[in-house]
C-alpha cells in the first residue's frame, strides 16, 4: 500500500516535473527553435520570396518593351565584276508600349493576386509550424506525465502484490487478492510501455521540428494561462469567416479565376501597340570601284519609325470561346470554394471556442475528480484496518487515482491546444499565443 504522502508526491511531480534543466525550453523557444531548424518553414520563406516575384512580372507586361537588334553579314563574290566580298552592317533600336491589350491587364491583376497570395501561404505555414510544435511539446509533456504516473502504479501494485502473497502464504490473505494486485499489475505495466511508445513517438516529432532533445522542456506554466477566451462565439465565427487564413487563400483564388474571365473576353478584343524604332544600315565592299557606286554595294542609310498596330482578332478555331466558358466555369468554383471555406472556418472556431469554455469546465472537474480520488484512497485505506473494507477495494481506488491523473493531465492539454486552435480559426496565431502560454511578454 502507498501512503497519502506518496499519492501527493506523484501529483507533484505529475504537474511540476521531478528534473527539469536548469536552463529548460518553453513553448516559446521551441517554436523559435522550428522557425531556425524547420526545412518546411524555410522552403515556405523560399517560395513566398518567389511568389512576390509575380507582382513584378505581371507589372512588366503593362511597360514598355526596348529592343536593341544587330546583325553583321559578309558576302563572296568571287565571279563579280566589281568588288569581291561585301560586309553589312546593321543596328536598330525597337521600342513598343501597349496602349490597349486587356489580358495585359488582366496578367497584371493576376500577378498582384498571387502575391498576396504568397504572403498569406507563408502566414498559413507559420500557423502551422507554431500549431504542429505546440503539438509535439504538449505530447512530451503530457507522455512524461502519464509514464510518471504508470511507473508509480507500477511499483504501487507490485508492494501490493507482495503483501497479497505474504499473506496468503500465512492465511491471512484469498486468492482472488493475489489475482486482482497482479491484474492491476499487469495493467500498469502494460500502461508504462504505452506511454513509453508515445512518449518516444512525441519526441521524434519534435526533434524533427525543432532539433531540441525532448528532456531539455520545460513544464507549462499553468498560473499564466488566461481561463476565458478573447471574444464571444458570434463574433469568433464571424472574425472566422474574414480572417482565417484558409478564407483568405480561397478569396485570392477566386480573385485569380476573375483576372483569367477579364483575359478570357480580351481574346475576342483588339490589341493596340505604339511601336518606334530608329536604325543604320551600312555595307562596304572589298577593293572598292565606280560599280560599287552603281550597284549600292557601298551604302549607308538611317531610318526611324513611329505608329500604331492594331490586331483584331476574327476567327481562331473555337478555342478562345472555349477558354472563355471554362473561365466562367471556374470562377463559380472559386466562389463556391470560398463560401465553403468560410463555413468550415466558422465551425472550427466554433469547436475551438467550445473547446475552450467546455475545457475550462473539465479541468474544474477533474481537479475536483482527482481530489475526490485522493479522498477515496484515504477512507478506504482506513476502511481496511478497521475490516469494513477488501484490499481489492483499495487496490481499485488506488487505480483510479492513478487515471485521474491522466485524465486531469489530457484536459489541460487539450485546453491549451483548443486556445491556440482558436486563434488559428481567426487567423491570428501567433508569438503573442504562444508567449501568453510560455507566461513570457510576446516580442
Amino acid at each position: 500500500m502507498i501512503s497519502t504522502r506518496s499519492f501527493r508526491l506523484v501529483a507533484v511531480l505529475g504537474w511540476l516535473g521531478a528534473a527539469w534543466p536548469v536552463h529548460a525550453a518553453d513553448l516559446l523557444d521551441a517554436v523559435n527553435a522550428a522557425r531556425r531548424f524547420d526545412a518546411g518553414i524555410g522552403a515556405a520563406r523560399n517560395a513566398q520570396l518567389a511568389g512576390r516575384e509575380k507582382r513584378w512580372q505581371g507589372l512588366a507586361g503593362l511597360l514598355p518593351r526596348a529592343e536593341l537588334n544587330g546583325s553583321y553579314t559578309k558576302q563572296d563574290q568571287p565571279t563579280a565584276a566589281y568588288a569581291a566580298a561585301v560586309r553589312r552592317h546593321s543596328a536598330s533600336v525597337t521600342v513598343t508600349q501597349p496602349l490597349f491589350d486587356v489580358s495585359r491587364v488582366a496578367d497584371f491583376k493576376r500577378g498582384g493576386t498571387l502575391a498576396d497570395q504568397a504572403d498569406i501561404e507563408y502566414e498559413k505555414a507559420s500557423q502551422t509550424l507554431i500549431t504542429d510544435v505546440a503539438s509535439a511539446y504538449f505530447d512530451v509533456l503530457f507522455g512524461r506525465e502519464v509514464l510518471q504516473a504508470a511507473e508509480t502504479a507500477q511499483q504501487a501494485f507490485h508492494k501490493q502484490l507482495d503483501q497479497a502473497q505474504a499473506a496468503l502464504r500465512i492465511g491471512d490473505g484469498t486468492r482472488t487478492d493475489v489475482d486482482e494486485a497482479r491484474a492491476n499489475l499487469d495493467e500498469a505495466l502494460a500502461r508504462k510501455v504505452s506511454a513509453q511508445n508515445d512518449l518516444e513517438i512525441a519526441s521524434g516529432t519534435l526533434r524533427r521540428l525543432t532539433g531540441l532533445a525532448a528532456d531539455t522542456l520545460a513544464p507549462v506554466a499553468w498560473q499564466c494561462t488566461p481561463t476565458p477566451p478573447p471574444v464571444d462565439l458570434a463574433t469568433a465565427m464571424d472574425e472566422a469567416a474574414l480572417e482565417n487564413v484558409e478564407v483568405r487563400i480561397a478569396e485570392k483564388l477566386a480573385e485569380q479565376t476573375q483576372a483569367d474571365v477579364v483575359a478570357a473576353t480580351g481574346a475576342h478584343l483588339p490589341v493596340v501597340n505604339l511601336q518606334a524604332s530608329y536604325g543604320t544600315n551600312w555595307s562596304r565592299g572589298a577593293n572598292e570601284n565606280g560599280l560599287d557606286t552603281v550597284f549600292g554595294t557601298t551604302s549607308k542609310t538611317r531610318s526611324s519609325m513611329i505608329g500604331v498596330t492594331v490586331t483584331i482578332p476574327l476567327f481562331a478555331g473555337g478555342g478562345p470561346l472555349s477558354a472563355s466558358r471554362e473561365a466562367y466555369r471556374r470562377r463559380e468554383q472559386a466562389r463556391d470554394a470560398l463560401e465553403d471555406a468560410r463555413r468550415k472556418a466558422r465551425e472550427h472556431a466554433r469547436a475551438a471556442y467550445l473547446g475552450i469554455t467546455n475545457g475550462a469546465a473539465l479541468i474544474r472537474a477533474q481537479e475536483r475528480a482527482l481530489a475526490s480520488a485522493d479522498s477515496k484512497v484515504k477512507s478506504t485505506h482506513l476502511g481496511r484496518e478497521v475490516g469494513l473494507r477488501t484490499q481489492i477495494d483499495e487496490l481499485n481506488a488506488q487505480q483510479r487515482y492513478f487515471e485521474a491523473i491522466r485524465d486531469l493531465a489530457d484536459a489541460r492539454y487539450r485546453y491549451l491546444r483548443a486556445r491556440l486552435q482558436l486563434s488559428a480559426a481567426l487567423g491570428t496565431l501567433g508569438e503573442a499565443d504562444v508567449a501568453a502560454i510560455a507566461c513570457r511578454p510576446a516580442g
